[in-house]
């Protein structure tokens, strides 16, 4: 197949050479398609050369037939059409519907069929980046010389059931081309094709942030925060009504946007679905999605979290309601602990390491395929990846630099306080009788890393804890701390998360 390269002569002011220079494009599939039966006439500054050549400075987009140039902080367009054109600016409003001005003139080009037509020449009006084409028929977003805004077709017509003006307009251009619209006072919101997405009835409108669903899928909707009458509600830009305007507050996780935490006058917190099914029940007094940190939790899959209030108390808890990190006053170590979540949780450990969504390198299609459907056979493959994820999560806690550090004696109960500096949320009580006391403190130091190679650890709640250690001096005398909470203890459960990426 011939590769088909496109010399372009833009024309300074429509008359002279830019600077004398060709601008070289190279054709893509869509432009091609385009060219093809076509002649293209010298005297449109169109050639057809046989290979590539760059042009320092100059940066083409071609767009379906149309080509952007950007040169001297100008900008031009190229069509089959028309050849080159002169212009200050140029944007690309959907597939079939391109706008270009000069100074505040504005026209637009429309695709029919595999032509484009001029069908908006030298408009006195703004047109605002947003807009749709169907066919030869488009639709737009103007702003007058007063500042209002308003639709208008190809010919530039004010489109009919459109209001004749609005005062204000917001466009969400990243996000599906939704714009918000103010009129009598009331907002709502519109599509680029001048459909109304949300009732222009609420006092307030704004879209709540760029969302996915759980497992890295684009949402069916964009969601907007709504306001009537001081009351919050959620809705699509689909037309669904996510939430009706009865709510206090509102708060939403960004990876999981049919979840909303919500909270009513005079009651605690909540949480529930889009559809209305509950997942937590109103008896916090405060919910909130937990964004984790990403230079700490690097490229981790992360669990959907929720931090949540009682009292003067905070837990982090999964979309269930169950207790990653159990209810605490202390404000600090909560924070580092929550901070450090998806690097101290061996469960997401798990989930990481040994990709437990994917085919496993020892396991078969059949088996992995079997154990997606089966929940059972799910559970034996998990089972049997454990005893060595347990060391591996070993490994990776403790590494090759743990410290252990001694803390303060207690004289009444004849025990020293000490703690691995891996190990963030515990510390330990090891029996040192007081005649002792004096000499384990002054060896501490020297004695602890031969100790550390003694250690064994197990998981308590989905952390790493201390089984045991034993301390030596140099007189020989032993001193062993053996964990009360590992006792029974067999091997760890995956907890139950909502893994999110």
């Amino acid at each position: 197949m011939r590769s088909f390269i496109l010399t372009i002569f833009l024309l300074a002011v429509g008359i002279l050479p830019l600077a004398a220079q060709d601008v070289i494009v190279s054709g893509n599939a869509d432009f091609k398609r385009l060219c093809e039966g076509n002649t293209l006439p010298a005297e449109e500054g169109w050639t057809v050369v046989k290979k590539n050549v760059a042009i320092p400075g100059v940066t083409p987009e071609i767009w379906c037939g149309i080509v952007r140039i950007r040169k001297a902080e100008k900008s031009y367009i190229a069509t089959l059409a028309y050849g080159p054109v002169h212009c200050d600016d140029m944007w690309r409003l959907s597939e079939g519907l391109v706008i270009y001005n000069k100074g505040n003139k504005y026209s637009a080009l429309c695709l029919v069929g595999e032509k484009w037509k001029q069908t908006l020449s030298s408009y006195n009006c703004r047109i605002i980046a947003c807009g749709h084409a169907d066919g030869a028929k488009a639709q737009m977003l103007v702003r007058d010389k007063n500042g209002f805004f308003s639709w208008i077709d190809e010919g530039g017509k004010h489109i009919e059931g459109t209001p004749e003006h609005y005062d204000d307009a917001v466009i969400y251009r990243a996000h599906g081309d939704v714009v918000a619209v103010k009129t009598g006072g009331k907002w709502g919101a519109m599509a680029s094709d001048a459909s109304v997405v949300v009732p222009i009835q609420y006092d307030t409108l704004f879209l709540t942030a760029p969302l996915r669903q759980w497992g890295g899928e684009w949402a069916d909707a964009n969601w907007l925060y709504v306001n009537k009458g001081g009351l919050w509600g959620v809705r699509g830009d689909n037309g669904m009504e996510a939430l009706p305007p009865v709510y206090d507050g509102l708060s939403y996780w960004p990876t999981a946007p049919d979840t909303w935490c919500y909270r009513k006058s005079g009651s605690k917190w909540g949480m529930m679905e889009t559809g209305g099914r509950q997942t937590l029940p109103e008896e916090y007094d405060g919910l909130s999605p937990y964004s984790f940190n990403a230079y700490v939790s690097g490229n981790l899959r992360l669990p959907f979290a929720i931090v949540a209030g009682r009292g003067n108390e905070r837990a982090l808890l999964n979309h269930k309601g169950h207790e990653l990190i159990p209810f605490m006053k202390d404000k600090d170590m909560f924070d580092l602990l929550v901070m450090f979540y998806p690097r101290n949780s061996f469960s997401v450990f798990v989930w990481n390491n040994y990709k437990l969504w994917a085919k496993g390198e020892f396991e078969s299609k059949a088996d992995f395929e079997a154990r997606r459907r089966d929940p059972s056979k799910t559970e034996g493959y998990v089972a049997s990846l454990i005893p060595a994820a347990e060391k591996a999560f070993v490994s990776a806690i403790i590494g090759k630099d743990a410290k252990l550090i001694l803390s303060r004696y207690d004289a009444e109960e004849e025990t020293f306080v000490f703690s691995v500096d891996k190990i963030l949320q515990d510390t330990y009580k090891i029996s040192v009788p007081r005649t002792d006391a004096p000499l384990f403190k002054a060896e501490f130091d020297s004695i602890f890393p031969d100790a550390l190679a003694t250690a064994k650890y197990f998981i308590l709640n989905d952390m790493l804890s201390l089984r045991s250690i034993t301390f030596t001096t140099a007189e020989g005398k032993t001193f062993r701390f053996d964990n009360p909470a590992a006792e029974g203890y067999s091997q760890p459960l995956l907890r139950d998360l909502d893994l999110i990426q």
